[in-house]
């Protein structure tokens, strides 16, 4: 028998593996042509309303020249506009364009899809196994 330690590490090691598959697998199967750090960067729009370019580096824990780059190329696509920040004069805020927002919501169905087809075969018990462990991971997520 293991002791608790290990046991939370192996856990630790499977949720792990099991998140990236997972994040691997719906990436995979989307339809969306961004990506996946110009995704993140609509997902944040669109999740937290318009935003700083700094702002959105410390979300993706990314350099403010990283972002900016993001940023450019999103709005050379067409996907986000740059604002005046309506409180500070020398900020700017990015913001979603109709095209970005279209481009979040399909990607987002999308993948809602794929994963939805996935869970249709487990019966209500594990569905609502399914809906602790979720909640959980997002707890975990967050802190």
């Amino acid at each position: 028998m293991t002791n608790p330690e290990e046991e939370r590490f192996a856990l630790a090691n499977d949720l792990r593996l099991a998140c990236q598959r997972i994040a691997r697998r719906v990436r995979f199967e989307s339809t969306s042509k961004v990506a996946p750090h110009q995704f993140s960067v609509l997902a944040h729009l669109h999740h937290g309303g318009p935003q700083t370019p700094g702002q959105l580096a410390a979300l993706d824990r990314v350099s403010a020249p990283s972002m900016t780059r993001t940023v450019n190329c999103l709005e050379t696509d067409g996907l986000v506009a740059r604002v005046p920040h309506p409180d500070d004069g020398r900020q700017v805020l990015v913001e979603l364009t109709a095209a970005g927002l279209a481009i979040i919501t399909h990607t987002i169905a999308s993948r809602d899809t794929w994963m939805a087809t996935h869970l249709e075969d487990l019966d209500t018990d594990q569905l609502a196994l399914l809906r602790k462990a979720a909640d959980l991971l997002l707890e975990v997520s967050n802190g």
